[in-house]
């Protein structure tokens, strides 16, 4: 906590504030008349925010320095807030009840709360952000509860300590039964989502497949894959738990190049796009004694190599894959998702495109968040002994380079049909190294 002094008074070093009921302070730049200095910090809100109910942002007022002094309080607050895709806007917060000014004696200090109601366009991760003042932004989850779902659950913390709104001195609290300690009490599910999901599911633009680029040699024949990713969600929901159909609609978009470096040229040997348009909802809220989360995604996919005549490939499928999560998320942990799909329409360009590739991609990966990862993809057709095995082992590259971001990534491909163009060819065996940003 920095401390601020009026122009009438040279500026005094900073002192932190013993507060049990803080999870973080943000320094405020804030002036306050007089000629005495008072602390003044933003305390950190509630991780989830009820959007029915006024947001709350709570001041802290304290004096160290002097014996005594009287300070103004500012009758606004205004901060910017902002939702994925949402440009900001400006809120103003009102002073909630408490006097125009405050007296305190050394060693005691004051909370004074404000209060607006946030936009109605506002929902998902929402970052606040005061204006004006020297303060740290802040991410909340903004939740407008469906009627028809249990209310939100109290997950305790530190700002949910007693702490009294009127000078309380600051001696230092005796351990005792009452002393609360962060998450201590809160579910699992509450206090630590699974580390995936902050990356996959928070912003309404997300990653979807993997996406990376590898180089690799087989049989003189120097060649690199890539893979771009993404998903859209169209419609951004009220209360993120809602299961329903619109509320979690998504539009994906996957394209797959394989790149002959070693041809005149060098040019692209395939590329295969891939438009989707389906129902996602990451957790089903099924758990046993053997899953810990089941997720489900279906929907229809199109995917084509845009190429014309001989080498004209395309195929239309409707897919349902779910995915079953074993062990703990955030540590090492097994995921089983099976891929099962129908072929829709004509497949004159590849009519026989079952017996290479089947009904089915079986997707294997064990491994841990910040750690390793082996993860495979196995299709086996429905005639003869067709089928494939694209495994990879990955690591997170700022545990070797802090400040980076993806993984390392070695892979090995064997059997049928890396491209959509070689379906029915069976393809060398390739291994690859390279660089993934999503595994």
């Amino acid at each position: 906590m920095r401390r601020f002094s009026t122009p009438r008074k040279p500026h005094a070093p900073g002192a932190r504030f013993p507060l049990a009921g803080a999870l973080r302070a943000a320094s405020l730049c804030l002036l306050l008349p007089g000629a005495a200095q008072a602390g003044i910090s933003v305390l950190q809100p509630a991780k989830r925010i009820d959007a029915s109910k006024p947001l709350e942002l709570t001041l802290l007022v304290s004096e160290d320095e002097q014996d005594e002094g009287t300070y103004r309080l500012p009758p606004t607050l205004t901060v910017a807030a902002s939702a994925d895709m949402i440009p900001p806007v400006q809120i103003a917060l009102q002073r909630d009840g408490a006097a125009d000014s405050v007296s305190l004696k050394r060693g005691e200090f004051r909370k004074v709360h404000y209060r607006a109601m946030l936009p109605e366009r506002l929902r998902g991760m929402v970052r606040i952000e005061p204006i004006g003042i020297d303060a740290s932004p802040v991410l909340v989850a903004v939740v407008r509860p469906d009627a028809g779902l249990p209310p939100l659950a109290a997950s305790p913390d530190l700002l949910n300590a007693p702490l009294a709104d009127s000078a309380s001195k600051t001696a230092p609290i005796a351990p005792s039964a009452s002393v609360v300690t962060p998450g201590a009490n809160a579910p699992a599910a509450a206090s630590a989502p699974a580390a995936e999901d902050i990356l996959a599911n928070s912003t309404r633009l997300s990653f979807h497949e993997p996406m990376y680029f590898q180089v690799g040699d087989s049989g003189n024949n120097t060649n690199a894959k890539f893979q771009l990713s993404f998903k859209f969600r169209l419609f951004m929901p009220d209360d993120p738990r809602s299961r329903s159909l619109l509320n979690n609609l998504y539009f994906g978009y996957t394209q797959f190049s394989l790149w002959d470096l070693s041809a005149p040229s060098a040019p692209f040997r395939d590329t295969s796009y891939r438009p989707s348009l389906f129902y996602y909802l990451p957790d089903l809220g099924l758990r046993n004694g053997v899953f810990s989360r089941i997720g489900i995604a279906t929907g229809l996919e199109h995917e084509s190599n845009g190429k014309d005549g001989a080498d004209s490939r395309s195929v239309n499928t409707y897919f349902v894959q779910p995915t079953l999560n074993v062990g703990n998320l955030n540590d090492y942990h097994l995921t089983v998702s099976p891929k099962l799909y129908a072929y829709l329409g004509p497949t004159r360009d590849n009519r026989d495109i079952g017996s290479y590739r089947g009904h089915m991609d079986l997707k294997l990966a064990y491994g841990k968040p910040d750690g390793w990862e082996l993860a495979t993809t196995l299709r086996r057709g429905s005639g003869g002994s067709h089928g494939s095995a694209d495994t990879q082992v990955s690591y997170p590259l700022s545990r070797l380079l802090p400040g980076t971001a993806g993984y390392l990534v070695a892979s090995y491909f064997y059997g049928y049909g890396e491209s959509l163009l070689t379906y029915n060819q069976k393809e060398h065996p390739q291994l690859r190294i390279g660089y993934a940003l999503w595994r």
